[in-house]
């Protein structure tokens, strides 16, 4: 996990949308970050930029959280 990052499991609304995503369903990007975007107000953390990620896990997805700062340079 890199520095700054805030990790924790999808729920079941929004594991539903990924799986839907990642098999090609696109327009549901807005849907899925603005699940994590109240998921983030609820955990009483900032909305600075930020770049998500998901990484599958035995029972869903993990959402991944990151400062977008450090992906400006690449």
């Amino acid at each position: 996990m890199r520095q700054g990052a805030i990790e924790w499991e999808a729920g079941a609304e929004l594991t539903a949308l990924l799986r839907r995503y990642y098999r090609g369903e696109a327009a549901l990007w807005g849907e899925i970050q603005a699940i994590v975007h109240a998921d983030l107000l609820r955990q009483g953390l900032p909305l600075a930029p930020r770049h998500l990620r998901f990484r599958a896990s035995e029972t869903g997805y993990m959402v991944i959280v990151e400062d977008a700062e450090g992906y400006a340079s690449l």
